[in-house]
């Protein structure tokens, strides 16, 4: 008897990615082994909070978060979060902007985004390396076909030609782009005048193409770990130009989870920028329409804690401190991959923001080969993408394992 039978077609083919859960799991598995897989920032071993929320968990009355929270979410906690967005994105117009609605996390948003304005048959626009979720929500779910630019060309500098070679290589009527700045994970954000570019080569071919839909959607789940300056202009800034194109949907996920220190609290945000009043209308009735039959609505415990967070100096000023220490870290990782002139061995791809930083390793190399040689001789654990690159998450490092890690990987790359 065939077990498949019972599942459809999508059942076949969903899959639970093996990858970077099972890294980690083989790197908690290495006794004294550091963890530097995935997408968390830690301190002496532990998640990185900010003080404030252990007292705002206390002061929560049950009364306040036992109820269902609506479907889009707790109105404070929208109107609080839209107000965020026009503070870090002052030059868009606040008419054109929805209220956010509440998603279970920045992943339910990207299954939004999928799911309402995409099919089968349709395009998917990403840089040759991506977060691999994108690829099971538009693909397997929904048989989108992905086409990869390089993001960075032969000399490692961000190529705006080899994503607009792509782009104008898409045949298809209807094709989303996702821009992921700072990047996971190469941890990149373009330059002020490389994102201007980018917006511009976008602007033309909507421009060139009126039948051609256009989603773009900004995956901001880094932001505001910005690190260097020039590379510092949130996404919308750049993008909110295209809501001239009446061929253009913009669309922005964000969240809690790394902004504030909180993922497990699983509180993102759908927000959508467009000058047409009443397709936003419209965009919210059938955003809630799916929220409400996907998870019916989100959790209210966390919303309460997050309006209390966003709602208060001290747990601002935490958040700054967080983000300075994680910006610490960057530093000392910049400085010590200078000193050790790693680069000669490897190719280090540019990184100034968000958790992580990507390695490409010499094709003499393999990856997953190199990944475990660290992991059991030098008690370091790093995710291996695929066959030539590995991923560090500096996010998880203390300040003090940053030099000995970079070392360490010089030392073991001269091994092989």
């Amino acid at each position: 008897r065939n077990t498949m039978s019972f599942f459809s077609k999508l059942g076949e083919n969903i899959i639970l990615p093996q990858d970077v859960l099972i890294q980690s799991k083989e790197t908690a598995a290495v006794a004294g082994a550091i963890n530097a897989t995935i997408g968390i920032a830690t301190a002496n071993k532990k998640a990185m909070a900010l003080p404030s929320i252990n007292k705002v968990i206390t002061e929560i009355n049950n009364s306040e978060y036992l109820p269902y929270s609506p479907t889009p979410g707790l109105p404070k906690m929208r109107e609080l979060w839209k107000q965020k967005i026009l503070k870090d994105n002052p030059k868009i117009n606040d008419e054109y902007l929805s209220l956010p609605m509440v998603t279970t996390g920045i992943t339910q948003g990207i299954d939004i985004a999928a799911n309402l304005f995409s099919e089968a048959g349709d395009a998917l626009l990403l840089p040759n390396l991506f977060w691999q979720n994108y690829a099971q929500i538009y693909t397997i779910k929904l048989g989108n076909n992905i086409y990869k630019y390089n993001q960075f060309d032969e000399n490692n500098k961000f190529s705006i030609d080899n994503f607009k070679n792509v782009l104008y290589d898409i045949k298809q009527d209807k094709i989303s782009l996702i821009l992921n700045f700072p990047n996971n994970p190469t941890g990149y954000t373009p330059s002020d005048d490389e994102l201007t570019q980018l917006v511009e080569v976008i602007n033309i071919f909507a421009k060139e193409h009126p039948n051609k839909q256009l989603i773009i959607v900004s995956d901001d789940a880094y932001f505001g770990l910005f690190f260097e300056d020039n590379h510092k202009t949130p996404t919308l800034s750049a993008t909110y130009k295209l809501a001239e194109n009446p061929n253009c949907l913009i669309v922005k996920l964000d969240g809690i989870t790394k902004e504030y220190y909180s993922w497990g609290l699983r509180v993102g945000f759908i927000t959508y920028y467009t000058k047409d009043a009443s397709l936003r209308q419209k965009l919210l009735e059938k955003t809630q329409g799916f929220l409400r039959s996907t998870t019916s609505s989100p959790s209210n415990l966390s919303q309460q804690i997050a309006i209390r967070l966003l709602d208060n100096k001290e747990a601002i000023k935490e958040k700054e401190e967080n983000d300075s220490i994680i910006q610490d870290r960057y530093n000392e990782l910049k400085s010590a991959i200078a000193k050790e002139k790693i680069d000669t061995l490897v190719t280090i791809l540019p990184f100034n923001s968000g958790y992580f930083f990507t390695i490409k390793l010499p094709n003499t190399i393999n990856a997953h080969e190199f990944r475990l040689k660290f992991l059991n001789e030098y008690k370091y654990g790093v995710y291996s993408m695929d066959d030539e690159h590995i991923r560090i998450a500096f996010s998880c490092l203390d300040i003090e394992l940053i030099p000995e890690l970079v070392t360490k990987f010089k030392e073991c790359i001269q091994q092989f």
